[in-house]
C-alpha cells in the first residue's frame, strides 16, 4: 500500500515536471542586448530561429538606396563586407538580437487587392529587412509608415497576408543602423 502511495506520489511530480517543461519550450527565448535581459512582452514576429541560426541580415532604404550588409564569416564572426573600416561586434550582435525579438502589437487583414499606400507601401516601404538563416530559410519584412499614434510601424512580412504592426523602438534602432551602420 504505501509502495502504491510512493509511485502516485512520483507519477505525479514527472507530470508537473513534464508540464512545466512543456511549457518552458513554448516560451519565446530572452535575449540579452547590453548586459540587460530582454524577455518579448509582446508576440515576437518570428519565432524559428535565435540570434545564432542568422548568417546574414540586409538593411535597406528603398527610399535612399543604401544599405548595410552583416554576414558571419566561416568562424561565426559578424563581417560588414560591404562596409570599409571596423565593425562593432556588439552592435552586430544587437542587430541580430533585434531581429529576433521583434515584437507586434496585433495584425490587421488587409482585403485582397487593398491600396497598401495608405500604409506606406509604395511600391515598397521606407525600410527593407532580409534575413537568412544557417538552414537556407530566409526572412523579409517591409517596413511602411508609422501609424497615426506614432508607436508602431506598419509592416508587411514575408508572403503573409497580415499587416504587423511592429513596435517602434526597434524600428527606430533598426533604422539608425542602417543610417549610421556600426563600422568604425
Amino acid at each position: 500500500m504505501r509502495n502504491n502511495r510512493v509511485l502516485i506520489i512520483l507519477a505525479m511530480v514527472f507530470v508537473l515536471l513534464a508540464v512545466l517543461v512543456a511549457i518552458q519550450s513554448t516560451q519565446h527565448p530572452t535575449v540579452i542586448i547590453d548586459g540587460s535581459t530582454l524577455a518579448p512582452t509582446e508576440p515576437a514576429v518570428f519565432k524559428d530561429f535565435l540570434p545564432d541560426n542568422i548568417t546574414a541580415i540586409r538593411l535597406r532604404s528603398p527610399e535612399t538606396g543604401k544599405t548595410f550588409l552583416l554576414a558571419r564569416d566561416s568562424n561565426g564572426v559578424w563581417t560588414a563586407p560591404e562596409s570599409t573600416g571596423t565593425l562593432n561586434p556588439t552592435e552586430a550582435d544587437n542587430i541580430a538580437r533585434t531581429m529576433v525579438l521583434l515584437p507586434f502589437n496585433h495584425t490587421i487583414t488587409l482585403k485582397e487587392g487593398e491600396d497598401k499606400s495608405t500604409y506606406g507601401f509604395t511600391p515598397e516601404g521606407i525600410l527593407s529587412i532580409e534575413i537568412v538563416l544557417s538552414n537556407g530559410v530566409t526572412h523579409a519584412v517591409a517596413v511602411g509608415f508609422r501609424t497615426t499614434t506614432q508607436d508602431s510601424y506598419y509592416a508587411l512580412v514575408d508572403t503573409r497576408s497580415e499587416l504587423y504592426l511592429l513596435d517602434r523602438a526597434p524600428v527606430d534602432y533598426i533604422i539608425s543602423r542602417l543610417k549610421s551602420p556600426p563600422v568604425s
